[in-house]
C-alpha cells in the first residue's frame, strides 16, 4: 500500500525534530545511537550528574525552609515530573507509530525519553527562594538608582535580560554555558532534549514586544539557541515555534504541582483533608476510589496519596487525549494552542480550577510563607549590592579596593574575566547568585551584612 504523502511529509518533520544532534565545543556532531543507552538517556544522566541539579535538592518548591521532610523541595519535584513526562512520552510515541508517523530510527520510548530528560531539567535554573527570588532580581534591576547607575551602558535587549529576569532562560543558560564545559556547551545535550524544555521560545526583548514577561533565552545565548531550533526545523521568518514535545514537558510541570501543592500544605497544616476532597470532587467517580478502601487508611497522608496517583494517573490520559485531537495545530505551530491543560475535557478543567483557587487564595497566602519573601528581599538586595558595583568597577577598569578584590575572589568560577564586557560580568553575578541553595543564600548574605555564624 502506498503511503499516504502527509504521513511521509509527518516523518520527515519528526525525524529533523528527532535528530540526536548536540555541539560539541567547536562543531555540531551526530550522537552515536546506542540501542542498550540512547543519546536521549545520556541527556538525562548528564543533567542528573550535574552540579546545578544536586542543588535543587535545598532550594524552594512552594514553602520555603519547611521542617517537615516530606514536603517537596525542587529537586523531589523535578524527579516527579520527569516521571509524568515519561509516561506522557511514550504515549505520544505510540499514537505517532499507529499514524506511521514515527520515523523507523525511533520508537516511542525514545520520545519518552527525551521528555523524560527535559522535564528532570526544567526547573534546573532557579534562584534561590523560587519565584519570590525571581522577583526580587527584577525589582533590583528595575529600580531607577540600581538601572541608571549600572546598566546605562548596555543595550536595550540586554538591560531586559536582568529587569526580567527569568528561572527559564537561566536554565537554558546552565544547560549551555555554565555545566560541566563552561561556556563551551555546557552539558552538551542532544537538540531535541533542549528544545523540548522551552516554553517560551523568545528573548525578552521580544517577550516584551508581545507584552510579556517569560521568555527563554538571554542575548549571551541567543546563538546556541537559533542553531538548535533552526536545525530541528523550528526557526520560522518572525522568530520560533516550540517543540512538539514541549507541550507535555508543560503538562507534566502542571499535573504534578496541581496535585502535589495541595500534598504538601497537608503536611503542613495549612489546609485540611476536606480541601483535598473538594478539589478533586469533580473528578471523583472516574477516579474509582472505593470509599471502604480509602476510610480503611489510617492517616491522611497515605490517603491524599492514593488520591494523587488517581489524579494523575487520569490526568495522563486526558492530556495525551487533547493532544491527540490537537495535533496538526501543534505540527503546525499555531500559537493558539497554549497549553494543552488549557483544552482539556471540562470536569477536568474544573479540577484544575479547585486546585489553582485553592493554591493562590489559600497555600500561596500562608502567612509564613509570605514572612519569608518579603525576606528574600532584603537578602538579594544585600548581595546584588555587594557584587555589582565590584563587577562594574572591575569592567570599567577602575582601581579595586580590598573589599573589591574579595568580591570577587568570593564570585570563585563565576568571577568575570579580563576578556569579559560589563553585560557578561552581570551575568556572572546572576550564575552565582542563582547557584546558590536557600541555605547558603541566607548564610552568605548575613555574612555580607557583617554578622558571623556557622552556616
Amino acid at each position: 500500500m502506498m503511503e499516504k504523502p502527509a504521513t511521509k511529509n509527518r516523518q520527515s518533520q519528526w525525524h529533523l525534530l528527532l535528530a540526536p544532534v548536540r555541539r560539541n565545543g567547536s562543531y555540531i556532531e551526530t550522537a552515536a545511537f546506542n540501542p542498550a543507552r540512547s543519546p536521549f538517556v545520556q541527556d538525562y544522566d548528564r543533567i542528573l550528574f550535574s552540579n546545578a541539579f544536586r542543588m535543587l535538592a535545598r532550594k524552594t518548591q512552594v514553602h520555603p525552609f519547611a521542617s517537615n521532610d516530606h514536603v517537596h523541595h525542587r529537586q523531589m519535584h523535578s524527579l516527579e515530573v520527569s516521571s509524568v513526562g515519561r509516561s506522557l512520552g511514550i504515549m505520544t510515541g505510540y499514537f505517532l507509530k499507529e499514524r506511521g508517523d514515527l520515523p523507523d530510527t525511533y520508537t516511542p520510548e525514545h520520545l519518552g525519553q527525551i521528555v523524560q530528560a527535559a522535564c528532570l531539567a526544567h526547573d534546573i535554573g532557579n534562584p534561590p527562594f523560587g519565584h519570590g527570588g525571581e522577583s526580587a532580581l527584577q525589582d533590583w534591576f528595575k529600580d531607577p538608582l540600581n538601572n541608571e547607575r549600572y546598566l546605562s551602558e548596555l543595550t536595550e535587549e540586554q538591560k531586559l535580560d536582568f529587569m526580567t529576569f527569568d528561572g527559564n532562560a537561566q536554565g537554558f543558560r546552565v544547560l549551555t554555558a555554565l555545566e560541566n564545559h563552561k561556556d563551551q556547551g555546557g552539558l552538551r545535550l542532544t537538540f531535541p532534549t533542549l528544545a523540548s524544555m522551552v516554553k517560551y521560545p523568545r528573548s525578552a526583548s521580544d517577550a516584551t514586544q508581545l507584552h510579556s514577561n517569560k521568555f527563554n533565552f538571554y542575548q549571551s545565548e541567543r546563538g546556541i539557541f537559533d542553531e538548535v531550533f533552526t536545525h530541528l526545523g523550528l526557526k520560522t521568518g518572525s522568530g520560533y515555534i516550540r517543540h512538539p514535545l514541549s507541550y507535555l514537558t508543560e503538562a507534566a510541570d502542571d499535573i504534578c504541582y496541581c496535585i502535589i501543592d495541595i500534598e504538601d500544605a497537608l503536611e503542613l497544616n495549612i489546609v485540611q483533608f476536606d480541601a483535598l476532597m473538594s478539589v478533586t470532587e469533580p473528578v471523583w467517580e472516574k477516579l474509582g476510589i472505593d470509599a471502604a478502601r480509602l476510610d480503611s487508611i489510617d492517616s491522611n497522608r497515605r490517603k491524599a496519596g492514593l488520591i494523587r496517583a488517581r489524579v494523575i494517573d487520569l490526568m495522563i490520559d486526558a492530556t495525551c487525549n487533547v493532544f491527540k485531537s490537537f495535533y496538526e495545530q501543534i505540527m503546525a505551530g499555531d500559537p493558539d494552542v497554549h497549553a494543552l491543560l488549557d483544552h482539556i475535557e471540562p470536569d477536568v478543567a474544573a479540577y484544575m480550577d479547585n486546585a489553582r483557587k485553592l493554591f493562590f487564595d489559600v497555600i500561596l497566602k500562608n502567612h509564613s510563607k509570605i514572612a519569608i519573601e518579603i525576606g528574600s528581599y532584603t537578602l538579594y538586595k544585600r548581595m546584588l549590592d555587594t557584587l555589582i558595583p565590584s563587577c562594574h568597577q572591575f569592567i570599567s577598569r577602575q582601581p579595586l579596593s580590598f573589599r573589591d578584590g574579595q568580591v570577587l575572589t568570593l564570585m570563585g568560577m563565576n568571577a568575570p574575566t579580563e576578556k569579559d564586557d560589563l553585560y557578561t560580568a552581570y551575568m556572572r553575578v546572576i550564575d552565582f547568585i542563582t547557584g546558590l541553595t536557600d541555605r547558603h543564600a541566607t548564610f552568605l548574605s548575613t555574612q555580607l551584612a557583617g554578622i558571623t555564624q556557622n552556616p
